[in-house]
């Protein structure tokens, strides 16, 4: 099992409203461990937070493909999935693929759509590189914690069960600082307090991210640790630490 748990790819720039694809960042050096990871490049497979969405799904695989082939990470094959491909499209194009990537979005829409197509099941079958970004590492845990981000989201289970590739549960586009926090701010930053009194949270920025092997699971960059409704700042951008 290889993992990466990211926030943000950080792979793209707006020009004059229109979203275009840059090099992936490589601050913590994630595009140079994708690429000793990678065991071959047959194919990636784009699975998306909101399937039904399709031009959505095609403007940001568009995106993400484009930004790895800037970065230097080419395949052979470019799989993109939405709520038309069957059970058996899934499997078959997750196991062509040699890296499978969990896009960003809503995150229970997200899980819904992934329960779906029997994803849990599909992925013990698969051997490559799983990359989830903001929502898709969210879901990878053994146990998700959604934490919700504004009233609305109270609404919906914030409890669940996920795809069960890591026990860690991060929280993506963590800011340390509250100080200019609107009132929907507050109170998801309150709800990961009060769920840190159960479990560990891990605050990752935007340019950092955890890789999961199985066996070791590392943070590399910026990172801060929720616990018993304290926040810890535990790594530094271009700094890696080994979770205990």
């Amino acid at each position: 099992m290889k993992v990466f748990l990211t926030s943000n790819l950080n792979h793209y720039e707006k020009i004059d409203r229109v979203k275009v694809a840059k090099e992936i960042d490589n601050t913590n050096g994630l595009v140079d461990q994708l690429k000793s990871k990678l065991e071959g490049t047959r194919g990636i497979l784009y699975v998306p937070a909101d399937a039904s969405n399709k031009d959505k799904i095609d403007e940001y695989s568009k995106i993400l493909f484009d930004a790895l082939k800037l970065s230097g990470i080419i395949f052979d094959n470019y799989y993109v999935i939405d709520d038309k491909s069957s059970e058996d499209e899934v499997r078959n194009r997750v196991l062509k693929s040699d890296l499978v990537f969990l896009s960003g979005g809503d995150t229970y829409t997200q899980m819904q759509y992934f329960e779906k197509i029997n994803l849990r099941e599909i992925l013990s079958e698969y051997e490559g590189v799983i990359v989830g970004q903001s929502a898709g590492s969210i879901n990878l845990a053994e146990d998700v914690y959604n934490s919700p981000e504004c009233e609305e989201d109270l609404k919906k289970p914030s409890c669940y069960k996920g795809l069960g590739k890591t026990h860690i549960n991060i929280e993506p586009h963590f800011i340390l600082d509250t100080s200019n926090f609107n009132s929907d701010e507050i109170l998801h930053r309150n709800a990961m307090l009060e769920e840190s009194k159960k479990r560990d949270l891990y605050g990752l920025p935007d340019v950092s991210h955890i890789f999961d092997d199985g066996v070791e699971q590392t943070i590399y960059g910026e990172c801060y640790l929720l616990r018993d409704e304290i926040i810890k700042k535990i790594c530094e951008n271009r700094e890696d630490i080994n979770i205990k």
